[in-house]
């Protein structure tokens, strides 16, 4: 960002210190909406980044009550790096935060709670969405027609449906926290190719759903699957038989005993 836009940035974020309520480090910023790669700018909450792919646009530090506007944060049309950071946004009628017709986007370490979709991909590719949390959102994410995309190590947990992929093919599901939803993966309308590995699916309803052939292990490790518990003869972590996704033949081969971020249950005892 050039040194008269960065200072414009600085004037503008003292004005909104000064104004708004503060919710932890976090500023209360109005709904985002960019629409072209000339609107990455102070006003739209832009305070760092020249948009190149080793110098990201960024957009942090803020919280985002839509107030069931359509969405928080909606970028459109764009081909310049980008990244989401540190933001909460709550109350969107449609998408906390809505990526369509763009790439090399990232949404990093925030928090999207109370919306109908956290992140809805339209259209879009080589995005990543790591580190987030989605609580108590109608989908945690929503994809359609969008490929090449990596959702790794986010937290979902009370939405009604975390992950449904429509069309969204060659996408990497990796690392992430999958519970208690009435569906944990959803994968619709030709979804395949998915690589699904290392996530932890814990007390949902329906752990998971497709039409397609996708990817549910790397050969040796899949995924935890709660409920799920077979024979581990050779005492390596992986359960011998595999888990069904669909009848048609689409498995993990290799489905993981325990996980990393579901506590372990506690020894057995004998004590009345």
């Amino acid at each position: 960002m050039k040194r008269g836009a960065a200072f414009c940035c600085t004037v503008f974020l003292s004005l909104l210190i000064g104004s708004a309520a503060l919710a932890g480090d976090l500023i209360e910023h109005r709904a985002i909406a960019i629409t072209s790669d000339y609107e990455f700018t102070a006003e739209n909450g832009v305070c760092s980044g020249s948009g190149e792919l080793n110098d990201p646009y960024i957009i942090e530090n803020w919280v985002i009550d839509a107030g069931y506007d359509d969405y928080g944060i909606r970028i459109h049309g764009t081909k310049r790096a980008f990244v989401i950071r540190n933001i909460q946004i709550s109350g969107a009628a449609k998408a906390a935060v809505y990526l369509s017709y763009v790439q090399n986007g990232r949404i990093v370490d925030c928090l999207f709670e109370g919306n109908w979709s956290g992140v809805t991909l339209s259209f879009a590719r080589r995005n990543r969405v790591g580190g987030c949390t989605f609580s108590d959102n109608t989908d945690g994410i929503r994809a359609y027609f969008s490929s090449a995309n990596q959702f790794l190590a986010n937290t979902f947990d009370g939405n009604d449906t975390a992950i449904w992929l429509d069309a969204s093919n060659e996408n990497e599901i990796i690392g992430n926290y999958i519970g208690t939803s009435h569906m944990g993966l959803y994968l619709n309308l030709g979804s395949e190719g998915n690589y699904i590995v290392e996530n932890a699916f814990v007390d949902n309803l329906h752990h998971a759903h497709t039409d397609d052939p996708n990817l549910w292990d790397d050969g040796s490790r899949g995924n935890y699957w709660s409920g799920f518990e077979t024979i581990d003869v050779e005492a390596d972590g992986i359960w011998d038989n595999p888990y069904r996704i669909t009848s048609d033949g689409d498995q993990d081969n290799f489905p993981m005993v325990s996980h990393p971020l579901v506590p372990a249950p506690p020894p057995a005892s004998c004590d009345i």
